[in-house]
């Protein structure tokens, strides 16, 4: 199962952390979670959750997302903490209140993207790698690289790139705005897209289901690198 929560926030002053905030969270969710369990998550093939946040109109939205049973537990750890004791504040960061999404399966998770097409969001700077090196080239089908090989890691899956690739060539690019941004991780300064694009669907049933599937999975998974860091965090609205 998908699992999805927001914590809100109140107001608060992050400009002498140093860091982008949904860093300082991912610390907070280690050291939450069992020490084991923690460690598990530092290895590089194992990528179970997301985090992102964005400023809010009273203080932040805080977004976790669990990708299997197993990490569930991130987001109950995270979704019971009343305060966020962050290096750089003077006082914690208060917790205003959650809202936790119904938990959906991967496998039918496309089947809540009804319609023509859909608005896909960049929210926060989404990153891949060209040639070794952090790019935030405008190559959107490349962005779902890794929700592929997350969703296939995670559903005991075989989703191909290639096919993706073939179903998204397929479909139409309609109004977009692509723009680059920095972001900081603990002073290591990454290159990100933000932004957004309009699909409309493609005619074949197949080709946009799996346009669905994996667009949908990627508003849990997150899209590019460093998800677990605030990057890569999407929206998906249909039309």
């Amino acid at each position: 199962m998908l699992y999805q929560t927001d914590i809100y926030t109140a107001a608060a002053d992050i400009s002498d952390i140093r860091s982008e905030l949904s860093v300082k969270i991912h610390g907070a969710a280690m050291k939450a979670v069992p020490a084991e369990y923690a460690e598990k998550m530092h290895e590089k093939t194992y990528h179970p959750f997301s985090i992102f946040t964005v400023p809010s109109e009273n203080g932040f939205i805080i977004r976790i997302s669990a990708l299997c049973d197993e990490a569930k537990c991130i987001v109950d750890a995270l979704s019971r903490k009343k305060t966020f004791r962050i290096f750089g504040m003077k006082e914690p960061l208060s917790v205003t209140g959650t809202d936790s999404a119904v938990p959906i399966n991967a496998l039918t998770a496309g089947n809540y993207l009804t319609g023509r097409g859909c608005r896909i969001t960049f929210i926060t700077p989404a990153m891949i790698k060209k040639d070794g090196k952090p790019s935030a080239k405008p190559d959107i089908p490349a962005y779902f690289q890794l929700v592929i090989k997350r969703y296939n890691a995670f559903e005991n899956a075989d989703i191909s790139y290639d096919d993706f690739l073939a179903a998204f060539n397929n479909a139409a690019l309609d109004n977009y705005e692509l723009r680059s941004e920095k972001y900081n991780v603990s002073g290591h300064i990454f290159p990100g897209m933000t932004g957004y694009c309009d699909i409309i669907f493609p005619k074949k049933a197949e080709q946009a289901d799996l346009l669905k599937k994996v667009i949908a999975y990627g508003t849990y998974s997150g899209i590019g690198g460093k998800t677990g860091m605030g990057m890569g965090g999407i929206t998906a609205v249909c039309f």
